[in-house]
Order: structure tokens, then sequence, then C-alpha cells
């Protein structure tokens, strides 16, 4: 039995023929009226951008070599990973299902063992995070993985896998470059926020169809479900199992006669799910039909809460309480005065999308309540409370820190609903912060000495009212203590570290991989920016930042509070 390290062999052999492919559209089809002849049912329109193009096995090839030519073949899912399939069995090829999964892992630590009598090679890899046939990212937290193989001997003397894993492995720096994420959308339980759901799909392919089969035929992550709602009900399908999209990028997304029985409401329900879940392809519209009708539905997609805040900082100086923009301050009716009159110093404040409420923590260690309209009630007196939350549906949430699990949302009656399922496994909690949907919560919780940041479903009726958390699932490992957490994004979350001496900021999506960065000396706040700058730090000494292509700019001096923001009131008239 033999043992090597065959990273630098296997990209020596590896041809990676990373192209920019710039494609035209056809011309001479038709721009409006129904779908003629073009694109068969379940094509795309467009190629990725970069494709690579692995080698086929050489003549000789060792078993070995055989191996780890497959397993670099997965970087082109092009026609059904055909190149992978080469180094395959007949048989095997005909069987091998490379979408029941992904391995991501580090490719420098691939180790591999040849037993020559059995043929059986040995792949050890240390998944860094693995993906689901659903196109679910989870972080892994487990050790080394060994995939084990077996080869054999065709009648030509060449060596082809006979025994394989389903699923495929991808190196961490290419993962993101063969599989591109796109956010399922979900409806909270009040239909009035849309939630997003991040699956990763090949590049290669009709990625549409793809989306819209995981989004009526399958079922939301599972550390979601029970917090969304969908329109697609449980006996809905597709009429047809492909999604086709034609020259004018629109989705033809045909479903089942149950579908047809769906009242308007409900039909202009699907409609928002699909546009939103299909923004990230180039989709621009999307034509729905239902049954046996090949007529489109006449209804239009429903109005959803938007969610995205005021790209101004909103920011507690002294004496002042607004939205800064450059050296100038635009202070909120109402609240800017009623905030500034409370005599305690303030610590936190977090305010609601309209605009007339905001929950405070004071220097004193109480949370309070404060309205529009000059009311200032104390919440929560406990001690040890870290910042206070504020959701959408106007409850104040208190924790804290020391007790994760004892987490209280207070309506505004001031009446207390303790909120279940709180990280049971927690030690402590050191941050966290509201999705702006008010259906997920990020936490910065420590589990038996690991920084772990985390993400929890909210439970509500549908009235918006909340009753618990469902599962935390393990967004990452921190490799320093928390210090503060914010949604930068609906589906990513910036977090400060530190351990002291060196801060740093985690820009981590939700379902997907995460970028690390220097942070300034003293980061204690962090908020989201704007379109091009997505975070925004404040420091213990009062200087705001935001990054300027790789390095962080002052935008601000003397702020007390960098405020968070949970969206922007709606549009009247």
């Amino acid at each position: 039995m033999t043992g090597r390290n065959t990273t630098r062999r296997g990209r020596a052999r590896l041809l990676l023929l990373a192209l920019a492919v710039a494609l035209t559209g056809c011309t001479g089809l038709p721009t409006s009226g129904e779908v003629t002849a073009g694109l068969v049912p379940g094509a795309a329109p467009e190629e990725p951008d970069t494709q690579f193009f692995p080698l086929a096995p050489t003549a000789g090839a060792t078993p070995e070599q055989i191996v780890t030519g497959f397993i670099e073949a997965a970087l082109s899912p092009v026609d059904g990973w055909e190149t992978a399939r080469l180094f395959l069995s007949r048989d095997l090829a005909a069987t091998w299902r490379p979408e029941a999964g992904v391995t991501v892992d580090a490719a420098d630590a691939r180790r591999t063992q040849v037993d020559e009598e059995t043929g059986l090679v040995t792949l050890t890899v240390a998944p860094t995070a693995t993906v689901d046939e659903h196109g679910t990212y989870t972080t892994s937290a487990s050790g080394s993985v060994d995939l084990q193989f077996r080869v054999a001997q065709r009648e030509d003397g060449e060596w082809r896998i006979v025994e394989a894993p389903d699923g495929i492995v991808l190196d961490r720096q290419n993962f993101p470059v063969v599989f591109n994420p796109h956010p399922l959308a979900y409806f909270d339980p009040t239909w009035s926020f849309l939630v997003p759901d991040v699956r990763w799909f090949p590049t290669s392919g009709n990625t549409a169809t793809s989306i819209v089969r995981e989004l009526v035929d399958g079922a939301p992550s599972p550390w979601l479900a029970g917090s969304v709602a969908s329109a697609f009900a449980q006996d809905i399908d597709l009429q047809t199992d492909a999604v086709p999209v034609d020259t004018d990028q629109v989705a033809h997304v045909e479903l089942n006669s149950v579908a047809a029985g769906a009242d308007a409401t409900a039909l202009g329900r699907m409609l928002a799910q699909l546009d939103a879940s299909l923004a990230n392809t180039g989709v621009q519209s999307v034509r729905l039909t239902t049954g046996s009708d090949t007529r489109p539905v006449d209804v239009e997609p429903v109005p959803v809460s938007q969610t995205r805040p005021d790209s101004r900082a909103l920011v507690l100086r002294e004496d002042e309480f607004g939205f800064l923009s450059g050296s100038e301050l635009t202070p909120i009716d109402g609240l800017s005065p009623t905030l500034l009159d409370i005599p305690a110093d303030i610590e936190a404040i977090s305010v609601s999308p309209d605009q007339q409420v905001a929950a405070v923590k004071l220097g004193t260690g109480l949370v309070s309540r404060v309205t529009s309209d000059g009311n200032v009630d104390t919440v929560d007196e406990r001690g040890g409370q870290i910042e206070p939350l504020i959701d959408p549906f106007g409850y104040v949430w208190t924790v804290v820190g020391r007790s994760p699990g004892e987490v209280t949302a207070w309506n505004a009656d001031l009446e207390p609903f303790a909120i279940e399922g709180a990280w049971p496994e927690a030690d402590a909690v050191r941050a966290w912060a509201m999705s702006r949907d008010g259906s997920r919560i990020a936490a910065l919780v420590t589990t038996g000495g690991q920084h772990l940041a985390v993400v929890a479903s909210v439970r509500r009726d549908r009235s918006g009212n909340p009753a618990g958390l469902g599962p935390a699932m393990r967004v990452t490992e921190l490799a320093q203590a928390g210090v503060a957490v914010a949604w930068i994004e609906d589906a990513r979350i910036g977090v400060v570290t530190s351990d002291g001496e060196t801060w740093r900021v985690v820009e981590q999506q939700i379902g997907g991989p995460a970028e690390v960065s220097d942070a300034p000396a003293g980061t204690a706040s962090i908020a989201f920016g704007t379109q091009d700058s997505s975070v925004r730090l404040l420091t213990e000494e009062g200087v705001m930042y935001m990054r300027r292509g790789s390095s962080w700019q002052q935008t601000g001096a003397d702020v007390q509070v960098l405020a968070t923001q949970m969206g922007t009131p709606p549009r009247t008239g």
C-alpha cells in the first residue's frame, strides 16, 4: 500500500483553460408573442463566463492518476460532467450521480492511498463545507473524510473506476466558479416579506430549471422549515420537468392542473417567489401557465415589503440623532427629540422600519422602548443584557449575555413573551441581530470555549407574533471572540471579531462561504453600508469607517452610537 500527496502532480497534469466567453444572442427570432421553435425545453440561453476544460484519461494512466483525474474533471459540469464520466467504467458512468452533492475541500490537504492487490484507492479529504442534492451549503465541522474508489482494468489494459461514491469533490477556491449562489424566495408567515434561502447550482446548463424545480417541488432548508411559507402547495408540481428560457430572457413555467384552481392572490404570490428566485439568472420575466391552458395567468406578482435601509448612517452624536450625510445630520421627526431627552447615556439603538419606535439600551443596563410620540418605557431591568433588537412587527427583543436561553420579546403594550428554543447548547451570547424581514436571528455565541456565528429562524403566527426560535444552524467558527454582528444584506451577515490586539471583519453568506479582512483597531460596531460598500464600522473612539477598495476610509467622527436600521418607511402617494 502506498500513500502520497497528489496535489502538485494532479495540478501539473490538469489542463485548466479558463476562457472568458463573450456570447452573443441569436438574431432573427421573434421578440414577442408565443414561444416558437428555438431553445429546446430545459436549454439555457447562456453559458458561464468561465469554463474549465480538464483532460480526459491518458493512455497508460495508473489507478492513482485515474482517480485524481476523475476528481479534477469535476471542474467541468458541461453536458452532465461528460469528461468525468470518461474515467468510469461504462456501467458506472451510466449510474453515477454527480448532482448528489459536493464536498468542498482544501486541495492541498488531499492524500491518496492505493492498494494494488484489491484495486482500492482511498482519497482522504479535509472538507470545509458540503452541498447536498438540493443545493444547500453547510459548513463542515468534521475532520478528514475517506472517499473510496475501486478500479479495474479493461480488456485493453486501461484502468477505469468501477466503484465510486455519488457526488463530486471541489477545491474551495474553484467551488464558487463551478457553482453559483441563488436565493430561493419564500414568504414569511404574514405573507409580507420574501425570505432568501441560498442554494448553489452549477454555472453550466439551465440554472432556471434547477431553481424552479427546488422552489416548486422541493422544500425550505431544514433550519428555515416551520418559519417560512410558500404559495406552492404540496400538490402543485411542474407540468414538465424543465423551465426553458427564451431569447427575450422570459422563463416559461408550466404548473400542473392543481395550480389552475388557485386564486389570483395565490398565483400572484407564486409569481413573486419566481421573480425573486430567478433574479440572479438574467431572467427578465416569468410566463406562468397552469394545466392544459397555454395562456399565461393574467395576474401580477403581489407587492412585498422592502428591506433595504437608508444608505446614510443613522447615528447618535452629542445633542443630535439622525441620518448623517457628509457633515449634515437629518433628524427623525418625533423620535430624535425623544431620544435626546433621555438623561442617561445610550449604548445601543435599533429603529423600526417606520422610524416611529426604537429599542434602546441605556448606560444603566436597562432596555427601553422609545416612541416618536415622546414615550420612554422600560421593558427589561435585568442586568447583563446585550443590545436589544426590534423586529418589523414592533416587538422589542432582550436577552442577558450569560443566559442565552432566556430570550424575551415585548409587544407594544409592554407584555413579555418568553421565546422558546434559543441556543440551548450555548454558554453565552455576545451579540445578535434580527434580519430586516423578521424571520431570522444571527448570533455570536460561545460553546465549550468555541466562538461561533449561528443563525436561527424565528417562529411566528400569521399576525407576526413571535413564539420561538428554530434550531440554530452553525454558520462558521470564528478564530477570535465575537464583538458585533449585523445583517449587511438579506442573506449576508457582517461579524466583527477581536483578540484584543487585532480586529477582523467576517462577511459571511448565510448558506455560503465567508470573506475575512482586517478591521480598524478598536472596532466595536458594524452596520449595513451602501450598495457600493456593504459594511460600515464604528470604533470605540467614535470614528466611523467604510471600505473603499481594499482599505478603510474614515467617514465620520465623534459618533457615540451607530444605530441599527430595520428598513425604511413605505412610500406614500
